[in-house]
């Protein structure tokens, strides 16, 4: 069973399907670990949500985009429909289908997956305290993680490793986009590989797929 890893799709499917097809991704056989923010920015996230529960061995996590929609469906209308959350709520319109068909995948989502002493997160943590100890608002919101890498990468001296309390071997992020950087393809500064490239930032931006063991990746045509 190979293991891929997918950054932010923010409701864009055809996208999702692209990536997948040119990734020759198996739906029964392969596994896929996704970093979060599946829905709100594109027009299809209800229908992206139905897409990754096609794949038999998915691996979903929670990003910040996902937590504020399942608020919602839990009953907290202090939605940040700004955000994208009303293209969400017209994809589940246009499908005519209640939102609230989601709720389980939602609640079933991981805030942060490990294995193998590599760690797959949404957004950060911070590095200087156990994984384990932190709240899931760092977890899916925190950038210092991202810039503490970037910071670290600019250093002509290389000293020093980049420090974590955990000793994470490696670690996948994505919820802020590459594009900020100029870059439309995954960025790998100290041992953190960011894998959103900007796939809700429209046309310009790109969805990613990377094999885990081969670090190939592929994206949207």
């Amino acid at each position: 069973m190979r293991t891929f890893i997918m950054g932010d799709i923010h409701g864009y499917l055809d996208k999702l399907k692209s990536v997948l097809k040119v990734a020759n991704f198996d739906y029964e056989n392969d596994r896929l670990i996704q970093l979060g923010d599946i829905i709100d920015r594109g027009p299809n996230s209800y229908e992206c949500i139905e897409e990754l529960l096609k794949i038999k061995n998915l691996i979903s996590i929670k990003g910040n985009h996902d937590d504020c929609w399942f608020e919602y469906l839990k009953g907290n209308k202090e939605i940040l429909w700004e955000q994208g959350a009303s293209s969400t709520y017209m994809s589940y319109e246009k499908a005519g289908v209640k939102p609230k068909v989601h709720f389980d995948f939602f609640s079933n989502q991981k805030i942060y997956y490990f294995e193998d002493n590599i760690l797959f997160v949404h957004g950060g943590f911070n590095r200087h305290e156990n994984i384990n100890a932190q709240s899931k608002q760092v977890l899916i919101w925190d950038r210092d993680l991202w810039l503490a890498a970037l910071s670290y990468k600019a250093m002509k001296d290389h000293k020093y490793p980049f420090k974590m309390k955990d000793n994470f071997d490696h670690v996948y992020i994505g919820h802020t986009p590459t594009i900020f950087w100029d870059s439309t393809v995954p960025m790998t500064c100290a041992n953190i590989t960011n894998l959103d490239t900007g796939a809700g930032m429209g046309k310009e931006g790109r969805l990613t797929i990377m094999d885990l063991e081969t670090k190939e990746f592929w994206q949207n045509e």
